[in-house]
């Protein structure tokens, strides 16, 4: 049997990844009086109640005084032994002030097996030496990070609660096989200027096919018949015929008209085939979890929902995609720029990626504010490498 020591903080990943990993019996949090009344442990407890571990407080840790933390840390450490004799010690360094790691390193050495760091950036566990006498040679090499985090349980060490996500309804499932091509299509040849045109023609067009219900998100199909002012022809009439053959809308070659075959119809050539391809690029490049249409809610704001377009966790890691194919009827560039910062500040802390993939060329100001926001811009151009793109991130 072992035992984790770990020095609780706000980041609780750094704490929860080595645990599941390696599935201690019992687990001893050391709190400041600080993450006590911030109840930085409460997320860390949630995440554990399946690990089927003992969790044991340590209440009272100070955040200041490199020797009252030590004597504190040498009392975890009899309190330790007090418990089991014979168990397996590891000390996880990663948390707390640089102080309590440096005092708690110090009092474990000689009695931990193992005194560890968990490296999120590069996923793989470092280790430090356990005793006064090891050399770099007993140290041990560290350890890759294993898959211990899906989309959910990524969300709710980060204090957001996972309620559904469009990707696992089979009804969605079925739609998105039968339409698969057309998104690909329409992903891997959008840097073409001609079917750039196209897509804002269809995005206005199903703009004015669909009407909002009043005071209500939802919205009824009220025009299915739509035209373009002249017939589809070259990459425009490729293009719909890919439309046609995944059924979002009926169309024969030569023909001006077009009518959508229903609201989900509409909605996805509106902008929802963006978000189909980056689901099945992020699917296709073998990432551990992939979730489309994530919804949810801030432990801090229960009452207000928040939806995210794609979202896939690999090796504990997140990468969050947003899709943009046009200006929609209420948002404009500026609008979409404000999200963008909003966005960036929001979710800095909580995702290890986020990627604004594009249909349409970027404005300046659009490319601005995703610099400063820190978030990735991918323009037409780079949408057909976006497998690889994935790939890259996955490692």
């Amino acid at each position: 049997m072992s035992t984790q020591v770990v020095l609780v903080s706000d980041q609780v990943l750094q704490n929860l990844i080595p645990i599941l990993m390696e599935r201690p019996a019992r687990v001893f949090l050391v709190l400041t009086e600080e993450m006590a009344r911030r109840g930085a442990d409460r997320r860390l407890t949630n995440q554990l109640r399946d690990a089927d571990a003992q969790l044991i407080r340590c209440l009272g840790c100070p955040d200041s005084g490199f020797p009252a933390i030590q004597h504190f840390a040498h009392q975890v450490a009899e309190r330790v032994l007090n418990v089991d004799p014979d168990t397996e010690i590891v000390l996880n360094a990663t948390g707390g002030t640089k102080l309590m790691s440096l005092a708690f390193v110090e009092a474990f050495r000689g009695l931990a097996s193992r005194i560890l760091y968990t490296d999120t950036a590069h996923r793989r566990i470092e280790y430090l030496a356990s005793s006064a006498q090891d050399g770099p040679a007993s140290v041990p090499a560290p350890t890759p990070m294993s898959n211990v985090l899906d989309v959910p349980a990524y969300l709710r060490a980060q204090g957001f609660q996972f309620q559904r996500a469009v990707s696992d309804d089979p009804t969605w499932t079925r739609l998105a096989t039968a339409r698969k091509a057309a998104c690909k299509f329409l992903g891997r040849r959008i840097a073409d200027p001609s079917l750039q045109q196209l897509i804002g023609s269809l995005n206005y067009l199903a703009d004015k096919a669909l009407e909002r219900l009043p005071d209500s998100r939802d919205e009824r199909l009220a025009a299915p018949v739509q035209s373009f002012p002249r017939p589809p022809r070259g990459l425009w009439a490729e293009a719909m015929a890919q439309l046609a053959a995944a059924e979002v809308l009926a169309w024969e070659p030569g023909s001006a008209y077009f009518r959508f075959t229903d609201l989900a119809a509409a909605q996805f050539v509106r902008g929802g085939w963006l978000e189909d391809y980056a689901y099945h690029a992020v699917h296709d490049a073998g990432v551990h979890d992939a979730r489309l249409g994530v919804e949810g809610h801030w432990d801090r704001q229960e009452a207000m929902a928040n939806e995210f377009d794609v979202l896939a966790c690999h090796l504990n890691q997140l990468l969050h995609i947003e899709c943009k194919t046009l200006r929609y009827r209420d948002e404009n560039d500026n609008a979409i720029a404000y999200k963008l910062d909003s966005l960036g500040d929001d979710v800095r802390g909580l995702f290890g990626h986020t990627w604004l993939l594009s249909a349409r060329e970027p404005t300046e100001t659009l490319i601005a504010r995703a610099l400063r926001a820190r978030i990735r811009l991918v323009p037409p151009a780079e949408l057909q490498q976006l497998r690889d793109l994935v790939r890259e991130w996955s490692g």
